[in-house]
């Protein structure tokens, strides 16, 4: 395991240049829209600038996904030397609120390219409209239909990586422990980059970055588990915040954190919950860098270095699995 570098409080410029950057495009575009529709519309809008110069991919189509709220919209991404060995499920993040295909296509390109292996991007459903389950629900479907798709992935669509950012993290982890419960084939392997794992919201993590400085703020965490959770319903459940699942039997995991992110701390809660469930686990721990990094990387060396990371782990865990 990598041990976080605790000497380390000094963000990486080109992190906090980006970031400055975003902000400047919000104000230009308007300022931040007082409405969710609006702000997913203002993403929208402002996400194209970032994803300028993303890699390469020699396939890239949408298609439909039977789902039990409807059709899904997915993005297949396929590299020119990409292998039949395992299938990625990627989720993006955007506090189960926001956040769209468009947001994760750099990541997705990324990890096609470097892990040559078959992406596909998952547009699940987004709270309030749909609270919990319907996005796990969403995600334990789309995994049964690329078991049924392999010849249209061109991969074997049983051997499937999870993985996401933020809100796509913790989503991904509870279809993977959904699936465990049901009995329902598993996942081969997680990636869980910058995840929200709890609901506690008064962490070290959340005091030091709480104003959202470096972006996610403890009071838009705060609105986004109201939007996800159903009235009456408990936050703690292990669905919503595995910090307090059973964590036994979860297949090999990649952990990303972000230093610069009030969900810093539930990344380091979770990784000793893995580990002490025995759940084989490789950590990288990136001083300087901020929540929803892979956003950025056009402009952000250290944040390709990052989705790189995780790439080679996908290279690793289909050819090892």
């Amino acid at each position: 395991m990598q041990q976080p570098d605790r000497t380390e409080r000094v963000i990486d410029p080109d992190m906090l240049a980006a970031i400055h950057k975003q902000k400047a495009l919000q104000e230009a575009d308007g300022g931040v829209p007082p409405t969710l529709v609006e702000n997913r519309r203002q993403q929208d809008r402002l996400v194209p600038h970032w994803n300028e110069g993303a890699p390469d991919v020699a396939v890239i189509r949408d298609t439909a996904i039977p789902g039990p709220h409807g059709d899904m919209v997915a993005r297949i991404y396929r590299s020119a030397e990409a292998s039949q060995d395992a299938v990625i499920l990627f989720l993006h993040g955007g506090g189960w609120a926001r956040g769209s295909i468009a947001t994760g296509e750099w990541a997705c390109r990324a990890f096609a390219t470097e892990s040559r292996l078959t992406v596909v991007s998952l547009a699940y459903s987004l709270a309030p409209e749909r609270q919990f389950p319907a996005a796990i629900d969403d995600i334990r479907a789309a995994m049964d239909w690329c078991a049924a798709h392999a010849g249209e992935l061109g991969a074997d669509g049983r051997r499937i990586i999870i993985t996401g950012t933020s809100a796509g993290a913790n989503l991904s982890l509870a279809a993977a422990l959904a699936r465990r419960e049901s009995g329902e084939f598993a996942p081969i392997g997680l990636g869980l980059l910058f995840g929200v794992y709890g609901d506690n919201l008064e962490t070290d993590s959340y005091r030091a970055y709480g104003l959202g400085q470096y972006g996610l703020s403890t009071a838009r965490m705060k609105q986004y588990f109201e939007w996800y959770v159903p009235a009456g319903f408990d936050p703690k459940h292990p669905l919503i915040s595995p910090l307090h699942a059973n964590l036994t039997g979860l297949p090999v995991t990649f952990m990303g954190i972000a230093e610069f992110d009030v969900l810093r701390d539930d990344s380091l809660l979770l990784t000793g919950r893995l580990a002490g469930a025995g759940v084989p686990t490789e950590v990288r721990y990136y001083g300087g860098l901020a929540h929803g990094y892979p956003l950025y990387a056009r402009t952000v060396p250290a944040a390709r270095d990052a989705l790189s990371d995780a790439a080679e782990f996908f290279r690793r865990t289909a050819n090892a699995a």
